[in-house]
């Protein structure tokens, strides 16, 4: 029988799981810090529950779909300043709207693999 931990049961890609295949431990997992969301977790299909890990592009996709769905933050104090012509978000207002956008922003608090799925060159 082959091994499927290291496979995304949703996309078929690797999963980057620390504790999947034969290899053995190789450290901790980025998904012991997750939080998945709750509709992500029912799509996996029941024979790989609790037994394949999702990975990470999934996790942020649904995330991404979730936070776009959602109204935009209201701006308040301290979520962007003026800089010449342009308005200029900070981190913190990036954090409150919850998904990159893929436009390159100065202050985009989104590691490398969001701004990736963003479409961020």
């Amino acid at each position: 029988m082959k091994d499927n931990t290291g496979i995304c049961p949703l996309c078929g890609l690797p999963n980057d799981c620390q504790m999947a295949g034969t290899a053995g431990y190789k450290g901790p997992c980025w998904c012991t810090e997750e939080t998945f969301p709750p509709e992500l977790l029912a799509s996996v299909p029941e024979e790989a529950r609790r037994t394949v890990c999702i990975c990470r592009k999934c996790v942020i996709k649904t995330r991404r779909a979730e936070a776009r769905a959602k109204p935009l933050p209201q701006t308040q104090a301290g979520d962007f300043y003026i800089e010449g012509d342009h308005v200029v978000f900070t981190a913190q207002y990036h954090l409150k709207r919850g998904y990159c956008c893929g436009s390159g922003c100065r202050h985009c608090p989104f590691d490398a693999l969001e701004q990736e799925l963003a479409g961020r060159p």
